[in-house]
């Protein structure tokens, strides 16, 4: 019986010697730079009009336009772009092997399929936490270098002042919480691709699943707002709850269990259905 620590060595390396891995890589950090290039050239200017309502209000000193504010812009990304990447991957962590057929192979060797498919979420979340880990650097470092550093105004339920030297202890502790969210949808694309076997098909509905709940949250009518604390994107959003002025801990940590809950029922559900699956499927 092949143990759980080569189980995953052997995901791992399936999933690092993928050209699809690096390719998301890529595009995250190409997707860094040009923001990052768009702001150094748009920047002020954009700014400038945006400042304009509230300069009556506020005497601002200083640079506004700064590395930490276009850091915070770019993770903005969090939205749409990034979990278009990762599901990418996530979908076809199973589905490949339906498509190809060597999940036939797999499972007829001395594997446990509980343990195998412990290997294959470990494997997945190693790839979430380097992937988010790369994004963040890759918007970080070139903001540093172009723009310098400061404090930073964020115009979020009001206007926030974000004082230099406390952006940092916010900018992780939002990366983990934005790597938990990633996670959580992760773990849909995973889900759906164990169902239905096919890559396309799991990427399209973990998108459908996205683009749906971020519908219903910017549209809520009455009927709609009982359901948004049910919603992906609604939860996803409250990263950028790190970066009011008085952190709502509170809402942060709710935000947090329901996507542990998610994790914790896609993998249960995952567990059940890959133990009764046939293995001519």
């Amino acid at each position: 019986m092949i143990d759980l620590r080569n189980l995953i060595y052997i995901e791992l390396y399936k999933l690092f010697s993928s050209t699809r891995t690096y390719v998301t890589f890529f595009i995250a950090i190409a997707l860094m730079l040009i923001i990052n290039l768009g702001m150094l050239m748009e920047g002020e200017k954009i700014f400038e009009f945006l400042l304009e309502s509230i300069s009556e209000y506020f005497i601002v000193d200083g640079e506004i336009l700064n590395g930490y504010l276009v850091t915070y812009l770019a993770m903005n990304t969090l939205w749409v772009h990034i979990p278009v990447l990762i599901v990418i991957i996530a979908a076809s962590i199973f589905a490949v092997e339906f498509e190809i057929g060597t999940i036939r192979l797999l499972l007829t060797q001395p594997i446990s399929r509980g343990r195998l498919l412990q290997a294959k979420v470990l494997a997945m979340v190693v790839y979430n936490c380097v992937f988010m880990l790369l994004t963040v650097l890759a918007a970080l470092i070139p903001a540093y270098l172009l723009f310098g550093t400061g404090d930073l105004v964020v115009f979020l339920d009001g206007v926030q002042f974000i004082q230099e030297e406390t952006f940092l202890k916010r900018l992780v502790l939002s990366l983990i919480f934005a790597t938990i969210s990633m996670i959580a949808f992760s773990s849909l694309g995973m889900i759906f691709s164990l169902f239905f076997k096919n890559t396309l098909t799991s990427i399209l509905l973990s998108m459908g699943v996205l683009i749906l709940s971020t519908l219903l949250q910017k549209f809520v009518f009455g009927l709609f707002s009982a359901w948004q604390p049910f919603l992906f994107s609604y939860h996803f959003s409250k990263w950028q709850l790190f970066f009011m002025d008085v952190i709502p801990y509170h809402s942060i940590l709710e935000s947090a269990g329901f996507m542990l809950g998610m994790i914790l029922i896609l993998y249960l559900i995952s567990y059940f259905k890959f133990k009764k699956m046939n293995i001519t499927q």
